[in-house]
């Protein structure tokens, strides 16, 4: 009986061993070509489509533009800083509207700097020096002003950039008080986070913030050389970033912008380049040079995504806006 069973085990082993093998390489294989899809539905490459605007005052003329904003319609918005006002665009550049000047009066600007679209077109835009945020039409007619000079819940020191939610609430970049402020749609104060420092969660100077489709915060924490993202009531959930200029570094950082994946696209301001990352802070790629032929930058301080993927980049120091088209091909 002893010899019978012997020879029974062993093929027994050896069936289960071949099976072993067999569900390691099911495992490997779907685990490769899981890996494969998620990279190739988070990289993209771009390529230099056009470019419009110039120095100066007029129609379609910039004077350092700060920030750039696309709608679900692919209309573009821009805050023309120096000239304090908001210019509209199609998205291949043609001039559509402008509104604003000089002043503190509703519908005017003290620097028009960071803006954002809702998804019912209104535009929102950081009036930084009059510390404000004003709503408007998708045609600059104003609806609001909120905030005002100071400390307390809802008053801004200096607010660089503005972000809606899928849900309303409004997110303000308070760069000189070191935080972040939630609001309602209406403008009531929600919550804050945030602090002078380099530690997790705090901040010095942020300059930019967006959010991703599922409401999670993402800040250009400028003078930390990094991105800190945060779910909506300002938990905190990672980072990444630091000062240099490799990849996945900073020189200080400015604009955030994210595209229907999910993929995050900084303006690294002195390294004149914008980066992209994964949602949680793999590095894929970049585009820029310094200079100011096609393709280069100086000082590029906004960017956005349209619905299509394509990126629109407020090359401030060449006072004009780039726009590159979306590819298929790998960083």
């Amino acid at each position: 009986m002893k010899q019978s069973i012997k020879p029974f085990l062993a093929n027994k082993h050896r069936v289960w061993h071949s099976w072993r093998l067999k569900l390691l390489g099911i495992v490997l294989i779907g685990a490769l070509l899981a890996a494969t899809a998620v990279a190739t539905a988070q990289t993209r490459t771009y390529s230099f489509s056009l470019t419009w605007g110039s120095f100066g005052a007029e129609e379609g003329q910039f004077n350092q533009p700060y920030d750039v904003a696309v709608d679900d319609d692919g209309y573009v918005y821009v805050t023309d800083t120096y000239n304090n006002r908001v210019e509209k665009f199609t998205g291949d550049g043609k001039f559509l509207a402008a509104w604003g000047s000089y002043g503190s009066d509703n519908g005017e600007f003290n620097y028009s700097m960071g803006l954002t679209v809702d998804g019912q077109g209104n535009v929102y835009v950081a009036d930084a020096c009059n510390h404000r945020i004003q709503k408007f039409s998708g045609n600059g007619e104003f609806m609001f002003a909120l905030g005002s000079h100071g400390s307390g819940d809802g008053q801004f020191t200096y607010p660089y950039d503005v972000a809606v939610d899928s849900q309303g609430y409004i997110y303000v970049a308070d760069s000189g008080n070191h935080r972040v402020q939630k609001l309602s749609s209406k403008g009531d104060f929600i919550c804050k986070w945030g602090s002078l420092g380099p530690g997790i969660g705090q901040f010095n100077y942020p300059h930019g913030i967006a959010v991703d489709a599922v409401d999670n915060v993402f800040v250009g924490d400028y003078k930390n050389h990094r991105v800190e993202k945060f779910a909506s009531d300002g938990t905190y959930l990672t980072q990444w970033g630091s000062g240099g200029t490799g990849n996945g570094q900073f020189s200080n950082t400015k604009g955030v912008a994210l595209d229907s994946a999910g993929n995050v696209y900084v303006a690294d301001y002195w390294n004149n380049r914008i980066e992209q990352f994964t949602n949680t802070g793999t590095f894929l790629g970049s585009i820029g040079t310094r200079g100011n032929g096609n393709g280069e930058f100086s000082t590029p301080k906004g960017v956005a995504v349209d619905s299509s993927g394509n990126l629109y980049i407020a090359d401030t120091g060449n006072s004009r806006i780039q726009k590159f088209t979306v590819g298929t091909a790998l960083f």
